[in-house]
């Protein structure tokens, strides 16, 4: 209870100095650049909104693990005005927004998923769909502390799509919200699954990009 409480005074001091700083918004198609760097690489498009640098490093430990949720909201303008330009021409009714899974043993320890309160505020603003299509199976080792090669070792089969969905995501674009891209391999193996079960085209939004 104390840490929360130290956490939760910690970012209200963060926040208030947070939209001061200068944040290097960068908004790109990153997608010719994992097309080279994953082997078999699944995504349709990958969008990137800032670079990962120590401000942006900052704020996302504060958000994942400072039990106050309602840090999304300050991230999610960035989002959502990447979203403005990439969204207009898509149909409203084929368009599935959704997070990235966490595993239970995660989930308990932060008792939210991050990227599910960003997808849902982004659907919201652009009158999309948010579903919950995957759940992760395996509980896995931290990517970020794994060399390259391991990675695609660490995440195979971890995800699912949940049994409501199976098969049934035909002439669908999905949507997939989440915080860093370092080097796809998490984006990589869900978009298989999701592409297993005949996603048309998945898009993959996230805020900064670490590579």
């Amino acid at each position: 209870m104390i840490e929360k409480i130290i956490n939760y005074l910690e970012t209200i001091f963060f926040l208030e100095n947070w939209q001061d700083n200068n944040l290097k918004e960068i908004y790109l198609d990153k997608t010719s650049h994992y097309t080279r760097e994953l082997p078999n690489f699944q995504l349709d498009k990958v969008l990137v909104s800032l670079d990962y640098e120590k401000n942006i490093k900052n704020f996302l430990k504060k958000y994942k693990f400072s039990y106050n949720k309602s840090l999304y909201k300050k991230i999610s303008l960035y989002f959502k005005e990447f979203g403005q330009e990439f969204t207009k021409d898509l149909n409203k009714e084929n368009v599935i927004v959704c997070g990235v899974p966490l595993h239970f043993t995660n989930y308990i320890k932060r008792w939210y998923n991050q990227t599910y309160l960003l997808a849902k505020d982004f659907a919201k603003e652009f009158s999309f769909e948010f579903e919950v299509l995957l759940y992760k199976s395996k509980y896995t080792k931290s990517q970020s502390r794994l060399p390259k090669k391991e990675r695609l070792k660490n995440l195979e089969n971890a995800f699912k799509i949940k049994k409501k969905y199976k098969n049934k995501l035909g002439w669908k674009t999905i949507i997939l919200i989440d915080d860093i891209i370092s080097t796809g391999t998490t984006a990589n193996e869900i978009t298989k699954v999701l592409k297993e079960n005949w996603a048309k085209e998945v898009i993959w939004l996230f805020l900064a990009t670490g590579s």
